[in-house]
């Protein structure tokens, strides 16, 4: 009810307005009111009026929801309708102004008028505000019918601001053409040529989108297409209201009433002797109005100060911290964004698609109102044989890339073409595809400040068994190639990533260090580490009691794996640094437990789990730990004070270690960032879960019954920093850094980067440690990366979580730089068709239950087929064990069992060929049903779809068409009363 009663809210509140200003009419200008009070009683008293009302309301309704990417993009707006409405507006504009005045002069009431006590201007203004007052009570039954229908199909959470910056925006372009339309009308006395006239007048600022058809310098073809109404409206369609096109549509109502006033006025001096000159006069003047109308415009355009986003979700703004960043831009360094965007776009990326047209427009109007060069290019609805496409694949690297989407119950790639490229002089950074779970302003800010800057921030990744940057391996025997981990791609996109050798004193010239799993390192390297954490380089460090996914990568208190030579030789095992000495340096206290091998830290277990699909898809436990955010005040899973993790929504460990404070340290500050639930959460010792492990598959009963009752909230990640050093995991001291530092264009606390390129750890001993500790390492293996980059393919598990992001804040944050954090949680909201989404999600676990089904009776049938096979054999095989007690020492005997053998040797083929057959039968009539399955749930998706598609079509133009209706029989009534019943007929 709220979006209804909004809606009607505003409606009432501009109702109101357009009474007082019919008030001051009639009480300033009687004879324009008259004149509007005639005209548009005259238009609704009649049923013609009412069938161009019904057939607006249909044609609006068609172009927003008949078109089939209405419902592949699964998006509650007004896109479809955007891009026909003003097509839709060159029959309708012209059906109300063509009898504005023509059929004034075809009646011969237009003397009439121009005979009473009112001057020019009170005409024109009294026609025109009756046609405006027309249109906009056509555009008040769209609007309501429009509402209703997106209202009932996103149930009820529906975008008012857009819907009402969309309709605000078709009102002006209602106003506009309008305007344009009566020129056509004061020019002819008959309906049919004011029509057409009206139409052809208004063509080119309908057509002028697609003036590179016919104008093949792409300069002037977009000069034009600005003057264009796609253009000029292309901010309301995007939920923003803003100063450039309000002006714009403005002065062109204004040049079409003084166009009017031109043509009204002509009586008074064209029959004269004067009249070639004064023709000439106001043909100057209305060719000097033109050129005011588009030089204004265009200046506004590139000068657009005030803009507004109507957007509940504020879908179409830059963040505060965007903001701030594209305005601390060099003016003399130009950056130029060139975005390629295929035709079709599957359902899964059409909110990225969105994204990344609006925000590329947001970038283009913020540079033009703040006077930085900042070109934009979007280059939309790309064939893969365009030129177009071509010229992405031989400047940038930019290449169509295969998704997988689902069609009529078939799986298919298409391929999609969504990339761009930012450079600015020799730098160039390449976006080669937008993925749907990478927030898309994050990508163009880093690009951007990243092309921008003279020097990118060093991050130096230290060498562990851990290989994140890959190289060689010769553990366990054999010569094996371990490739670059994605989060380490992920990380050079903004920093200059070097790895750092360990064997040596670390120099400071780095501003940030990544250190995974440091208990693999020798005594002298985890020295050297050391060393650097206490010297004040800022370190992330991740140290995993138990790597569960991660091969070759031990444990804290596992030994080193061996490296054998090519020969089969090794040197044995290389000895490990002591943690302890780390730990004590961070204050830290590691719940473990000692052993003749070393020292194990507890593994944490929660008894949580959001997602049950893990627990028999994928044999989760208790030790598969899920942190969601804080539900309440006293609840801070993901910490809100921290820059690193708020925002966050979830995130996933396995196996992870606990982590505590010594609380004597007063020279150090903790700020625990990530911890677990508090009445569910306990620690399970390294040996207990090992000795499962090696009984094969880990049994959860099992390790609940180990793990004991729960001991309160385990720590898994924590912020530390010397009690000098200004807490820069804080938001609050980062957003007062980020106000200070505002004229360098650098922001954040403890600025990592300031004179360390030059120092050696001896010089720095004075600065103060700054170090992320986490206590896992699996949490950032490919699995979590590919979740984050294509979260869509992961919907049966229902796992969407935000690993990879806390990692970059991580990084971020220890660097520095502190508004990509904030940039990163700024995910715009989108409304989505959800009584669609649910019903279809409907048909879907059908298609899921029969799946099981067809599965569970294939299982059945091949158990049937396998057993039939062993009761054949087991007949022979007691024949010959029965032979074999009974003795064979006879030849006979002898001969016999030596048959039997062969007997049992040619069943077991013969039966082991009959089921591959059936097995392959059987997979193939699951494999048809499943198929058959998937296909008719497409099927009840589409009907499903046509059947939303017929209702929002035929069912909005019924109200306007009982209105006609019921003034078509007052009007009857009303003629036949008084007159006698012999002349009825």
């Amino acid at each position: 009810m709220l979006p209804i009663l909004i809606l009607l809210l505003v409606d009432l509140i501009l109702v109101c307005v357009a009474a007082a200003l019919l008030i001051g009419l009639a009480i300033t200008k009687r004879a324009a009111y008259a004149v509007l009070k005639r005209n548009f009683l005259g238009y609704f008293s009649n049923p013609t009026g009412y069938v161009f009302l019904c057939l607006f309301v249909l044609l609006t309704s068609m172009a927003a929801f008949w078109p089939h990417e209405f419902f592949n993009s699964n998006l509650a707006n007004l896109d479809q309708l955007n891009f026909w409405f003003p097509v839709i507006m060159l029959f309708f504009i012209p059906a109300i102004t063509m009898s504005i005045w023509a059929d004034e002069k075809r009646q011969g009431t237009d003397e009439l008028l121009l005979t009473l006590p009112a001057d020019d201007f009170d005409i024109v203004i009294g026609k025109y505000m009756s046609a405006a007052a027309i249109y906009t009570v056509s555009l008040i039954f769209s609007q309501i019918s429009t509402f209703l229908v997106l209202l009932f199909l996103s149930k009820g959470d529906l975008d008012v601001g857009l819907f009402f910056a969309n309709y605000f925006g078709y009102w002006f372009i209602g106003l506009s053409m309008l305007a344009i339309g009566m020129i056509a009308s004061f020019l002819t006395h008959n309906l049919t040529v004011g029509f057409i006239l009206g139409s052809l007048f208004n063509a080119p600022l309908v057509f002028a989108a697609m003036s590179d058809v016919i104008i093949q310098r792409n300069a002037y073809a977009k000069l034009v297409s600005t003057f264009s109404i796609e253009d000029q409206f292309d901010s309301f369609g995007r939920g923003v209201i803003s100063l450039a096109p309000v002006i714009f549509f403005s002065l062109v109502v204004a040049f079409g009433l003084y166009f009017c006033m031109v043509l009204i006025g002509r009586r008074h001096w064209s029959g004269g002797k004067d009249g070639n000159q004064m023709f000439l006069h106001y043909l100057a003047r209305v060719l000097l109005f033109g050129s005011v109308v588009f030089t204004l415009s265009y200046f506004l355009r590139n000068n657009d100060f005030l803009r507004l986003d109507a957007t509940e979700g504020k879908v179409s703004s830059l963040s505060p911290e965007t903001l701030n960043l594209i305005r601390r831009l060099e003016p003399d360094r130009p950056i130029v964004i060139d975005a390629y965007i295929s035709r079709d776009i599957p359902e899964q990326y059409s909110k990225t698609r969105y994204d990344l047209v609006t925000l590329l427009k947001e970038f283009q109007a913020l540079a033009s109102s703040r006077k930085i060069k900042l070109q934009v290019q979007i280059n939309e609805d790309i064939e893969p044989s365009s030129e177009e496409a071509a010229r992405a694949e031989k400047q940038y690297g930019i290449t169509s890339q295969p998704v997988r989407v689902r069609e009529r119950g078939a799986y298919k790639d298409q391929e999609v073409l969504l990339g761009a490229a930012v450079r600015s002089g020799l730098s160039k950074v390449v976006i080669p595809f937008f993925e749907s779970g990478i927030p898309v302003e994050y990508e163009l800010v880093r690009s951007i400040t990243t092309v921008a800057q003279p020097s990118r921030i060093k991050l130096g990744i230290v060498r562990t068994d851990a290989n994140f940057m890959g190289g060689f391996s010769m553990a366990g025997g054999g010569f094996q190639q371990i490739p670059k981990q994605p989060i380490v791609e992920e990380l050079e996109k903004q920093y200059e990533v070097e790895e750092v050798d360990p064997s040596t004193p670390i120099s400071s010239q780095y501003q940030v260090l990544f250190v995974v799993q440091p208990s693999s390192l020798n005594p002298d390297q985890l020295k050297n580490v050391v060393e650097a954490v206490k010297s004040g380089i800022p370190t992330a460090i991740f140290e995993d009691p138990m790597p569960a996914i991660y091969q070759g990568i031990p444990g804290t208190g596992e030994p080193k794996q061996s490296q054998q030579n090519m020969f089969g030789g090794g040197g044995g095992q290389e000895p490990k640094g002591d943690m302890t000495e780390l730990w004590r340096l961070l204050g830290l206290e590691i719940p473990q437990q000692t052993t003749f091998t070393g020292i194990h830290p507890d593994i944490v277990w929660q008894k949580y789990n959001p997602h049950p699909k893990l627990q028999y898809l994928a044999n989760a436990n208790d030790e598969w730990l899920f942190v969601l955010e804080s539900g309440g005040d006293d609840e801070d899973y993901l910490s809100e004070k921290s820059r690193i993790t708020a925002g966050l929504r979830e995130l996933m460990f396995l196996y992870a270690g606990g982590i505590q404070f010594d609380k004597d340290r007063d020279d150090l500050t903790y700020i625990p960032i990530v911890q677990t639930r508090e009445d569910v959460s306990g620690r399970i010792s390294y040996a207990d879960v090992e000795a499962q492990n090696r009984m094969g598959e880990t049994s959860a009963a099992q390790l609940q019954v180990l793990q004991g009752p729960p001991i309160g909230s385990q720590t898994l990640a924590a912020y530390i920093a010397s009690a000098s050093e200004t807490q820069a995991g804080e938001k609050s001291a980062t957003d007062k850094a980020s106000a200070e530092s505002s004229d360098d264009g650098k922001t954040g606390d403890g600025d990592a980067s300031t004179s360390q390129s030059s120092e050696s750890p001896g010089d720095a001993v004075t600065r103060p440690i700054r170090v992320v500790y986490v206590a896992d390492v699996d949490y950032m293996h490919p699995f979590f990366s590919e979740n984050r980059r294509r979260p869509e393919q992961f919907e049966d598990l229902d796992l969407r979580v935000q690993n990879i992001t806390f990692v970059l804040n991580i990084v971020d944050v220890l660097a520095g730089e502190m508004p990509y954090p904030e940039i990163r949680s700024h995910e715009p909201k989108h409304v989505t068709l959800r009584l669609f989404e649910d019903q279809a999600e409907r048909f879907r676990l059908e298609e899921s239950a029969n799946q099981k089904e067809y599965q569970e009776s294939f299982e059945q049938t091949v158990k049937e087929a396998q057993e039939e096979r062993d009761k054949v054999i087991a007949k022979t095989r007691e024949k010959i064990e029965k032979l074999q007690r009974e003795g064979t020492s006879s030849a006979s005997k002898q001969q016999e069992l030596i048959a039997l053998l062969q007997q049992l040797e040619i069943q077991q083929a013969t039966m082991d060929r009959k089921l591959q057959i059936r097995r392959e039968k059987l997979e193939a009539e699951l494999s048809a049903k499943i198929q058959e399955s998937r296909r008719q749930a497409e099927a009840k998706i589409l009907d499903l779809q046509a059947h939303y598609k017929m209702l929002a079509i035929f069912l909005p133009p019924i109200p306007p068409l009982l209105v006609g209706a019921g003034v078509f029989v007052t009007r009857r009534v009303r003629e036949r009363e008084g007159i006698s019943k012999t002349r009825l007929r």
